[in-house]
């Protein structure tokens, strides 16, 4: 456990990359347990079914709209320098799971046509996955935190 703090606080706090690293973790949980009850209401063996509203299927990427615009606002807002670090963990994790929720659609959103159906399955999904996972990835690895 010595290990893995030290290594924290030399990659991590000290170049100012605890926010980013937040986000890409938050990220990960998000696409990861949205796959799951995806195979799971597909499998019909899920607590959580679809949400219908009015018989439309309300899809899991409204929700990360929502959270990207929620992170966006709660970055606008001025606060005090001792709630500073507090306030942007918060928005830099609620700004992962957003991204995490909009990128697991994406090939949904690509192959959705009118009226017709989309490919929740598509490979597009997983390649803006990985591509977004390469980004976080070679932000924290390479680039400097302002």
């Amino acid at each position: 456990m010595g290990l893995l703090r030290k290594w924290y606080k030399r990659y991590i706090l000290e170049k100012g990359k605890e926010t980013f690293l937040w986000a890409f973790v938050a990220f990960g949980i998000s696409v990861g347990i949205s796959r799951a009850i995806a195979l799971d209401v597909q499998k019909g063996k899920a607590i959580f079914g679809y949400l219908y509203i009015k018989g439309y299927h309300i899809h899991h990427f409204y929700w990360g709209i929502l959270l990207l615009i929620s992170s966006g606002w709660l970055t606008l807002v001025k606060y005090k320098r001792l709630h500073r670090r507090v306030l942007k963990g918060i928005a830099s994790i609620i700004f992962g799971g957003g991204l995490g929720l909009v990128t697991d659609e994406f090939g949904l959103l690509l192959t959705m046509e009118f009226g017709i159906k989309g490919n929740y399955w598509a490979p597009q999904s997983y390649y803006a996955i990985g591509v977004t996972s390469a980004i976080f990835l070679g932000y924290l690895l390479f680039l400097r935190a302002d």
